[in-house]
C-alpha cells in the first residue's frame, strides 16, 4: 500500500447512505467451485453497520462486501442488481483458481 497526500477535492457527486451488497461464499466439497448467497443491504446508517450485518450473518462462510455506487432500488430476486461496485472487505474464492465444475462418464 501506499498513501500520498493530496488537496481537498470536490467530486463530481457523492453518495451519503449507499446500498451494501453482500456475498456470502460457500464450497460444497474441496476442490470444487464455491457458490454464494448474495443479499442487499439498504438505510444502512455506516460502513461499520454494513461490516456488522456481515460478520453477524457469516456463519462461518466468507464473504465480500461491496458498496453500490448508484443508487438502485430493491426489486424482486430474479431482477438481477447492476449498480457498479466498490469493494470494501472480502474477496471473490473463485477468481484465478481452477475448479472442477463436473465431470463425464461413459454410460
Amino acid at each position: 500500500m501506499r498513501a500520498s497526500g493530496t488537496v481537498h477535492a470536490e467530486p463530481a457527486f457523492a453518495v451519503d447512505a449507499p446500498n451494501y451488497r453482500v456475498n456470502f461464499w460457500v464450497q460444497s466439497s474441496s476442490g470444487r467451485a464455491w457458490s454464494l448467497d448474495a443479499f442487499v443491504l439498504t438505510e444502512v446508517a455506516s460502513a461499520a453497520e454494513a461490516i456488522a450485518w456481515a460478520h453477524e450473518h457469516a456463519e462461518g462462510r466468507r464473504f465480500e462486501l461491496f458498496a453500490e455506487v448508484h443508487a438502485e432500488p430493491v426489486e424482486a430476486f430474479e431482477v438481477p442488481r447492476t449498480s457498479a461496485l466498490i469493494r470494501l472487505l472480502g474477496e471473490n474464492p473463485n477468481v484465478g483458481v481452477p475448479v472442477l465444475i463436473g465431470t463425464f462418464r461413459k454410460v
